[in-house]
């Protein structure tokens, strides 16, 4: 396993389920492959009525983290985990440094609408930012600049993508960003660059909700797209995973996975078929919009319906 990257003190138990009062509605503040966001819909369906803690440890976007404190009235503990570190950065100083974020943001936007492509291969190829808030600028600006919000790396582990074809590309969404902030700090997220089984295992109890999006299962020889980090995602980890959801599960932990719908991982989760459920989604990483068709998916719980909202 990966080692963590650093480790965050574990909020009080007393903080679940606070009121929150004023906290404002937000959405994801990158673009990312196989985002949840368009799912929304159906997984609202699945939730369960009630939790302790929160676990997302295949965070990307965050969109499920941010539905669930945008629309549940609740204040809960969360465990925020991605094995990409810029990504992680980039949430720890939305988190802790917004209003410096911001105004890096802006000046970034301004300077990119002068010139967009000469900004945008200046930005993605010379600039090395100095700090952590001007690396979380760099990969929030290029995210928002590129190829349909792609995130590549080549072998040596540099950001290849090239510019996308934007008009006006919203660099710094200000009020989303502050209040991504105040989500973060109401609900005493736990940040880290860290391998999913080390946070879960670690942390999960009884009566914790972990929502799981991995990697998914190809379905094609063509749909392989996994390298979001230097760690691929094959048939081996697939399995490791479903041996954490069983677990998990024994734990009684409320469990919450989507996938492919493929013969593969329908077999791996066949205990829990009764609460598998069959969606459609548009994916939209390919560069052709003709190809962006309907995309069939799984949701695999450990939970019944009388369980959720």
């Amino acid at each position: 396993m990966q080692k963590s990257e650093d480790v965050e003190l574990r909020p009080s138990p007393h903080s679940a389920y606070q009121p929150f009062g004023e906290l404002r509605n937000c959405y994801p503040f990158v673009k990312w492959a196989g985002g949840k966001t368009q799912l929304l819909v159906e997984l609202d369906k699945v939730i369960p009525s009630e939790f302790d803690q929160y676990f997302e440890p295949f965070l990307g976007g965050g969109a499920m983290f941010f539905h669930l404190i945008s629309n549940r009235n609740r204040i809960f503990t969360a465990y925020l985990a991605d094995l990409n570190r810029d990504l992680i950065t980039s949430y720890k100083i939305v988190k802790h440094n917004v209003k410096e974020l911001i105004q890096l943001l802006k000046k970034y936007e301004a300077e990119y609408k002068e010139d967009p492509i000469e900004y945008y291969y200046t930005l993605r190829d010379t600039i090395r930012p100095k700090n952590d808030i001007e690396k979380a600028a760099r990969f929030i600006a290029l995210n928002k600049t590129c190829y349909n919000g792609l995130y590549r790396v080549n072998r040596a582990g540099i950001f290849n993508v090239p510019i996308g074809r934007y008009k006006n590309p919203p660099i710094c969404d200000s009020n989303n960003l502050e209040n991504v902030s105040q989500a973060l700090r109401y609900s005493k997220a736990i940040i880290q660059a860290r391998d999913y089984r080390q946070m879960i295992l670690e942390k999960a109890e009884k009566g914790d909700f972990v929502f799981l999006d991995p990697p998914y299962n190809p379905t094609s020889s063509t749909s392989n797209f996994t390298n979001y980090t230097d760690y691929g995602f094959g048939d081996n980890d697939q399995e490791q995973l479903a041996s954490i959801f069983r677990k998990l599960d024994d734990r009684k932990c409320r469990v919450l996975m989507t996938n492919s719908d493929t013969p593969f991982i329908r077999e791996l989760y066949s205990d829990f078929a009764t609460n598998t459920k069959e969606v459609s989604v548009l994916r939209a990483i390919n560069c052709k919009a003709s190809k962006r068709t309907g995309h069939k998916e799984l949701l695999v719980r450990n939970y019944d319906n009388d369980t959720c909202f």
